[in-house]
């Protein structure tokens, strides 16, 4: 039942992100972020510019490097060497995927963003791509300890509300389309998912080749 659901949702995704690929940057449809845009402008104040502005820095390489660094030291502690190796795989190839896609799709950025010295290409998120797969990894490692489920669906529903909201930073700062963002968001549960099944697949290679290496 769980593979046949990933199954569901990695189709999905990939469909929604081929979609918005296609359609909004490749065929620049626009109404779909036009309207979103509109609506989210709305609600733009003083505090809350600078309130996006503080929510948005924890979704930068400033933040999510030096998180990553911490996490690999705190699995090396705990002498769970193979976990910290996948974690930096996932980290590192995520960000090699991000930005080949962003050369490949060379979308530019909204023209009047809120927020100052923000370069490079729009598509897709890389705030919203980069979040969503670090606290998606934190959230999987405490599924791993021995606590509650309340406590595990609790710590799930706050990281994944800490990602959701920097992907809504960069839409309210203008430096990113929805589309964008909805994308990041996609890329992200597709990378975690072929992450998963390839890692999962070597582990189980693994005995293989030793016996064949004995042999």
């Amino acid at each position: 039942m769980r593979i046949f659901l990933s199954i569901i949702l990695f189709l999905l995704t990939l469909f929604i992100f081929v979609y918005i690929a296609d359609e909004m940057v490749a065929e620049n449809e626009t109404h779909f972020d036009t309207q979103l845009v509109t609506v989210v402008n709305q609600h733009q104040s003083p505090a809350a510019t600078h309130f996006f502005e503080s929510v948005t820095f924890f979704g930068s390489s400033y933040f999510l490097l030096p998180a990553y660094i911490v996490l690999i030291i705190i699995l090396l502690i705990k002498k769970r060497k193979k976990t910290a190796l996948n974690i930096g795989i996932v980290g590192a190839t995520s960000t090699a995927v991000l930005h080949l896609l962003k050369e490949i799709f060379k979308r530019t950025r909204p023209s009047d963003p809120l927020l100052a010295h923000v370069t490079g290409f729009s598509f897709p998120s890389g705030h919203s791509f980069s979040s969503f797969t670090f606290f998606a990894l934190v959230i999987y490692l405490f599924c791993q300890m021995k606590i509650s489920t309340l406590a595990k669906v609790a710590i799930g529903v706050f990281f994944f509300s800490c990602a959701a909201l920097i992907a809504y930073s960069r839409v309210y700062l203008h430096v990113h389309y929805p589309s964008d963002v909805i994308a990041g968001f996609c890329l992200s549960v597709i990378w975690l998912l072929l992450s998963y099944y390839f890692l999962r697949k070597k582990k189980e290679d693994e005995p293989q080749n030793e016996l064949s290496k004995n042999i």
